[in-house]
């Protein structure tokens, strides 16, 4: 969001120049650029602040009576142009089967934890914080992360051992939450950095080598995450579309 703090910048300075006469506008126009730089860490509580921040822009313009049409125009290319990043910006990929089988899931998926509310069932359900941290302390993709406490546990409702949604060695854990810490914590740095003891790439195909016997695992983790990745996508360009 620098680009649209330095538009409001230059904004404010051909104000300035003029004759101070849009400060309102001036305010406005800052409240959408700083809900904008918000969006990115709190993105659906956030759209409704930019919608009413964008009105009331409009409603200063029309109160303050800008004098020139290059005003108006120039308040209004911000106010679209902050609006045209936050929806480049915050969009989310939705992949087909293939394409998830080859990407890179030692990569952060940039999910949530709204997004992730809308994915988890069963015993997944509450652990979106802790599958969010794993993703930002690791770096691993958390919906690859999910995806196979999803396949292994029936969406965390049959751990072989206490908490353990994973399948993950021969032991149990002290919560589900502690779980995916050490789960997330052993793919990125043993399944999924080079050099790492476990390491044959970086495609879930990879991990399937050396994390499961079966050699359909990596298919049934995908469809797990090919659904999360459209019901993500479908939903948050859902909710930008009020923004155009």
């Amino acid at each position: 969001m620098d680009e649209v703090r330095t538009d409001m910048e230059k904004l404010r300075i051909v104000i300035e120049k003029k004759d101070h006469r849009s400060k309102v506008l001036i305010a406005a126009l800052i409240a959408l650029a700083i809900s904008a730089a918000l969006l990115a860490a709190c993105f659906y509580a956030e759209i409704e602040q930019i919608r009413a921040d964008s009105a009331a822009a409009s409603k200063a313009l029309s109160q303050e009576g800008a004098k020139s049409a290059s005003e108006i125009d120039l308040a209004t290319a911000l106010r679209t142009s902050a609006v045209d990043r936050v929806i480049e910006g915050e969009s989310f990929p939705s992949y087909s089967a293939s394409q998830i089988m080859s990407l890179d899931v030692s990569q952060p998926s940039g999910a949530t934890v709204s997004d992730l509310e809308l994915v988890t069932r069963g015993g997944l359900v509450g652990l979106e914080e802790a599958f969010y941290k794993a993703e930002q302390d690791y770096g691993v993709n958390c919906l690859f992360v999910m995806a196979i406490a999803a396949h292994e546990s029936a969406n965390g409702t049959i751990c072989f051992r206490p908490n353990n949604m994973f399948g993950f060695g021969s032991s149990g854990f002290s919560s589900k939450a502690e779980g995916i810490d050490v789960v997330a914590r052993t793919l990125a740095n043993s399944y999924l950095s080079p050099g790492g003891s476990l390491y044959s790439g970086k495609t879930i195909s990879s991990v399937n080598k050396r994390y499961a016997a079966s050699t359909t695992w990596d298919d049934k983790v995908a469809a797990n995450m090919v659904r999360y990745y459209a019901t993500i996508s479908e939903h948050r360009n859902a909710v930008l579309d009020k923004l155009k």
